[in-house]
């Protein structure tokens, strides 16, 4: 069921560690109540983890971020942040301290060092006072500002949500250094979910969590889960294929 968006109640934890666990969550849509969308998902991603959730579209990956930014509520089954269930956390504190970058662009230009965004930055004609609209970057460029200005915000949790559909070829080069970046920067560590697209963006995440028509299938990291074979394997072999 839907969450109240506009409620500010709640336990507001004095520090968040960025730990997250999925204990048999399984979630219905109001309108297809007969239809899971995720079924008896389990599993834990530790604070500071970099870790990227797969799967083909449909099988369930925005809805765990959905489900974690309590847009929506579980159907059965219980998402911790922590160790404290998600469902007593205050949701408007929750969002204060989980960046989220989606597929549109945003209009905050700062930090752009770490979002590796800099050069064309510079290049703009106002550089870092420049005021972004849809005319006057491309896609991967909007990702970058929006990847910048989710940094600027020093989430402990940072969630990138197909955050690479957009990107040409030398942006998703950027956001893979992001992501290594992301994973080796002590002074800056968060954890870190990748809701991916391109399966080449995420190889160097901590662990890859592939989910198929709701469930997760098979769980690894990038070298563990080509040597299984099962579906993440096929799904890389395909993409690999098409850009041969």
């Amino acid at each position: 069921m839907p969450s109240d968006q506009f409620l500010s109640k709640g336990v507001k934890l004095q520090k968040v560690m960025g730990h997250i666990q999925f204990v048999n969550v399984t979630f219905h849509y109001p309108s297809r109540l007969t239809v899971p969308i995720l079924e008896h998902v389990n599993f834990s991603v530790k604070a500071n983890e970099v870790v990227a959730i797969v799967g083909i579209s449909g099988s369930g990956k925005s809805t765990l971020v959905n489900l974690l930014l309590r847009l929506y509520e579980p159907s059965n089954g219980q998402i911790y942040i922590d160790g404290f269930p998600l469902r007593e956390l205050d949701i408007r504190w929750l969002r204060e301290k989980v960046g989220f970058v989606g597929q549109t662009g945003t209009s905050s230009l700062s930090y752009g060092h770490q979002a590796y965004a800099h050069e064309f930055i510079s290049s703009l004609p106002d550089g870092y006072e420049t005021v972004v609209d849809d005319n006057l970057l491309s896609g991967g460029q909007k990702q970058q500002i929006a990847i910048a200005r989710a940094i600027l915000r020093d989430p402990a949790i940072l969630i990138l949500d197909e955050a690479t559909s957009a990107l040409d070829s030398e942006s998703e080069h950027y956001v893979k250094a992001i992501i290594r970046a992301m994973g080796n920067d002590v002074k800056a560590k968060r954890t870190v979910l990748v809701i991916a697209h391109r399966l080449s963006t995420i190889k160097a995440a901590d662990r890859i969590i592939v989910l198929d028509s709701g469930r997760v299938v098979e769980m690894g990291d990038n070298t563990e889960l080509l040597l299984k074979d099962g579906l993440y394997a096929h799904l890389f072999k395909i993409q690999t294929d098409a850009l041969a």
